[in-house]
């Protein structure tokens, strides 16, 4: 399996446990760039950039197709928006793991949909 589908397969099941367990109780295994600290997201170089972006809008897709009620839970936002809020929780967070983190700005983002 190369690597881009072992990342999205990891991605959807990352998505599909997602939607079975309880809030934010990691229960499973994320595969893929899911693992790196925001330490390493913030020490990106570009072409890691980019591939971690490609890892966060994977696991945003298979949110979209298997756990949200609507066509896109980010509608409305570029790329640049969501490197955005990625880097600003990092800034803050850098322990914090990047699947947490990618979680964390589909609920704000889900959040600011409902209201």
């Amino acid at each position: 399996m190369s690597s881009v589908k072992a990342t999205i397969a990891g991605g959807l099941l990352a998505v599909l446990c997602l939607s079975l367990s309880g809030a934010h109780a990691q229960t499973y295994v994320s595969l893929g760039y899911g693992g790196v600290t925001c330490t390493t997201w913030n020490s990106r170089k570009p072409i890691e950039g980019r591939a971690y972006e490609a890892w966060m809008l994977g696991f945003i897709s298979s949110y979209n197709a298997y756990v949200f009620s609507g066509p896109n839970v980010v509608a409305g936002a570029e790329v640049d928006d969501l490197r955005k809020w990625v880097d600003n929780y990092c800034a803050q967070h850098p322990d914090e793991n990047f699947d947490a983190v990618v979680r964390l700005l589909i609920d704000d983002y889900s959040k600011k949909r409902s209201n």
